[in-house]
């Protein structure tokens, strides 16, 4: 004999609380591939960019300038070394050391540029052979970036103790004393055929995306919450 079910009837307060959390948890899950594919358009942005010929500076306009971040750019000029600043807290090869900032004097007279050298090690531990100071017009190739923090866990530089921990080209242009410096920065290329500090070649363009994976755990939760839900009352029914 089949055993009696008693009429389905939901949980009232179960009910009442599984539905805003399915919600909440399809939302975030909706939310996540929405990122996800702003996330996929930057990256092809990024790597469209990169793939670009270089370009001289001279062609980067002092107005929308922005349009040619992540370019490579060609740039002469002469190194301004007794104004160089050290962004602290950069590794290399799993080393510490520090990025050397050095403005450089564009040689059209047009102003200055900073650029981001590349690694090396600490001052403490360099010595005055290992390091490049050209003293004389440099050509050289980079990236053109904007600088500013690269994630909210970076701490505020100090200009007033000349500390720095990430690009600020404004910043570092007033505590340098450069008025006529551009607004951005020049991550310099690496230089394969040169074995001194500073290493070039520093740029990072990797940019983090995990929101598939954010995606899938918050469908999942979902889905294990339904389960949850309908295996209660299937076995309270019976």
């Amino acid at each position: 004999m089949t055993p009696d079910r008693r009429p389905l009837r939901l949980n009232f307060w179960m009910t009442v609380c599984v539905v805003p959390a399915l919600m909440l948890l399809i939302g975030l899950g909706v939310w996540q591939l929405q990122r996800l594919e702003w996330k996929e358009g930057l990256i092809a942005e990024r790597t469209a960019q990169l793939a670009l010929p270089a370009v001289q500076l001279s062609r980067v306009p002092a107005d929308g300038w922005q349009a040619f971040e992540l370019r490579h750019v060609e740039v002469r000029g002469r190194f301004l070394h007794d104004r160089s600043v050290e962004i602290v807290s950069r590794t290399l090869r799993g080393r510490a050391g520090v990025h050397i900032v050095t403005p450089l004097v564009l040689s059209d007279g047009s102003g200055t540029v900073l650029v981001n050298r590349g690694w090396a090690p600490p001052p403490g531990e360099r010595r005055a052979d290992e390091m490049w100071l050209p003293d004389g017009a440099v050509r050289l190739e980079g990236v053109l970036r904007a600088g500013g923090k690269t994630s909210a866990w970076v701490p505020d530089n100090e200009p007033a103790n000349d500390i720095w921990f990430f690009a600020d080209p404004a910043a570092m242009a007033a505590a340098t004393g450069l008025e006529d410096a551009r607004p951005y920065i020049i991550e310099a290329a690496a230089d394969e055929g040169d074995s001194r500090f500073p290493v070039g070649g520093q740029t990072v363009t990797a940019v983090r995306n995990d929101h598939l994976q954010y995606a899938i755990t918050w469908f999942s939760l979902a889905a294990v919450l339904v389960a949850i839900f309908v295996l209660y009352h299937v076995r309270r029914r019976s």
